[in-house]
């Protein structure tokens, strides 16, 4: 009698799990992170090291802002600059949470920046890391990174 009522008590267990309701998606945040911005100049990467970016999420999620900070875009740039990238989707699942925009104009250094309109920019945020690719104009640029 006890084995019985055993399994039955592990079957109702079983059928409650399968039926337990989907996860909810990831809710975006605001977090800093530092990692590596790769840019192509020349037909070659350059790659410049612990560049802090910004990620915010608006107030409905939806969608989202980066800033990098401190770039220097090719080696001959006299000076670094902090770079917004506004108007980024935002689309959440329970594993990840993406990041993209078409054409997008850039802020910097108080103004916009529509000589290196931002295209194609792909990127995902997962536990810890982002990681995102886009043009600056005709420059590719990615960046990979973590929680600072």
């Amino acid at each position: 009698m006890k084995l019985t009522n055993l399994i039955i008590a592990t079957s109702a267990l079983l059928l409650l799990a399968c039926n337990k309701p989907a996860d909810e998606p990831l809710v975006p945040e605001e977090a800093n992170y530092v990692g590596t911005v790769t840019v192509i100049y020349q037909d070659a990467p350059y790659e410049t090291e612990d560049i802090e970016v910004n990620f915010t999420p608006a107030q409905d999620c939806k969608t989202g802002s980066l800033t990098i900070y401190k770039i220097r875009f090719v080696p001959q740039m006299p000076v670094t600059i902090d770079v917004t990238i506004p108007d980024i989707n935002v689309t959440s699942t329970t594993e990840r949470i993406s990041l993209s925009c078409t054409n997008v104009i850039p802020l910097a250094m108080g103004g916009e920046y529509p000589r290196y309109t931002v295209t194609d920019l792909q990127g995902t945020i997962e536990g810890k890391e982002i990681s995102f690719s886009l043009n600056f104009g005709t420059v590719p640029t990615s960046y990979r990174g973590s929680v600072k």
